[in-house]
This record gives C-alpha cells, sequence and structure tokens, in this order.
C-alpha cells in the first residue's frame, strides 16, 4: 500500500482499488495478489486471490470477505455478525492480527475470498483454522520477527511461481473474458 508523507493514501492506489471494486462490481469475480502478511497463514503475499461478489446474506462467520474502506482493500475473516436496527455488520480480523478490525458497512463489503492461487494450485481458504495453523497464528501475533522468517521461507519454498493455470482447476470458476480479468496489485 502506498502511503504519501503526511499519511495520505497514494491516489494512484485509490484508482486501483476503485477499479477493482468496479470490476467485481461488474463481473461477478476479481483476482488479485495479496501484498500484507494480516493474514498469515491463511493467506501468504503474493497468493492471487479469488473473489466472488456477495451479498449480505451470503457472508457467514468464519468467511474471508474482502473490503473497502479509506480507497483501501482488506481481506480479512468475519469473526463476528452484529445487527444493529436490522442492518447487519460484520466484525473482521487477519488471522495474523492480535485485535479485530472495526464494523463493516454493507456498502464497504466487496465480496468473499473462495479461492487462493498457490504454487500454481487453487486452494479453498477454510472456514476454521486446523491446529497447526492455530499454532502459526499464536507464534505470528506474537512475534514480527517469527513472521518475517515464516514470509521468507514459504517464499523460498514456493520461489514465486504463481501461475494462471491454476484458475482453470478452482471449481466454479469460469474464465472471464482475458480483456476483463486483471491482476490488480494494491
Amino acid at each position: 500500500m502506498t502511503q504519501l508523507e503526511n499519511g495520505a493514501l497514494d491516489p494512484a492506489t485509490a484508482l486501483k482499488c476503485d477499479l477493482a471494486g468496479e470490476v467485481l462490481s461488474s463481473f461477478g469475480n476479481l483476482r488479485f495478489a495479496a501484498t500484507g502478511w494480516s493474514m498469515l497463514p491463511s493467506v501468504w503475499p503474493g497468493d492471487m486471490l479469488m473473489v466472488d461478489r456477495a451479498g449480505r446474506d451470503q457472508v457467514r462467520v468464519g468467511d474471508v470477505v474482502l473490503t473497502k474502506r479509506d480507497g483501501r482493500f482488506c481481506a480479512h475473516r468475519v469473526v463476528a455478525i452484529s445487527r444493529d436496527a436490522g442492518d447487519p455488520r460484520w466484525i473482521t480480523q487477519g488471522d495474523g492480527m492480535s485485535a479485530p478490525d472495526g464494523l463493516v458497512s454493507e456498502k464497504e463489503l466487496l465480496g468473499r475470498v473462495r479461492y487462493v492461487i498457490r504454487g500454481g494450485k487453487c486452494v479453498e481458504v477454510p472456514t476454521k483454522l486446523s491446529l497447526g495453523d492455530r499454532v502459526i497464528v499464536a507464534v505470528v501475533r506474537r512475534s514480527i520477527f517469527a513472521a518475517r522468517v515464516l514470509v521468507k521461507l514459504h517464499q523460498m519454498r514456493q520461489g514465486w511461481s504463481e501461475g494462471d493455470a491454476a484458475f482453470d482447476r478452482c471449481p466454479g470458476s469460469a474464465a472471464p473474458p482475458k480483456t476483463s480479468w486483471k491482476t490488480i496489485r494494491a
């Protein structure tokens, strides 16, 4: 994420997010590369996220959702749902983060992450973490150094060989026209 020296978001980054949001709204799905560490170990930097448009009735606790706030994307897990006057609001939190995000409104909710392409393979995003993943979460939440080491080891293991061929093997995926299916790095 690019920020200016005064802390404001780079207009180019905000524009990319707006365009990607329009692609998701218009075509129903979006693919983009993850750049942060907040969802370790479910999502690693460089993973390609496959996002489908999702309405308020389609999002459940445990789903990883894509939201847009302040001109930025955030893909975090839904940990609770709050109903204020009948309108749902979602509480999200990155798996590797020690505290939840603020409430997500329906306007901020863009879609649900269905699959991750990692190492040329299509991997379904689990709604519950395995015991091994929970151990990694506990370590990552307590140590930035450990998170850096894990990310470096993961990069070395993966060799950054992400491929588009895995998209065709993702269940329920119909490849949209090449002109509309762009990789967005935000």
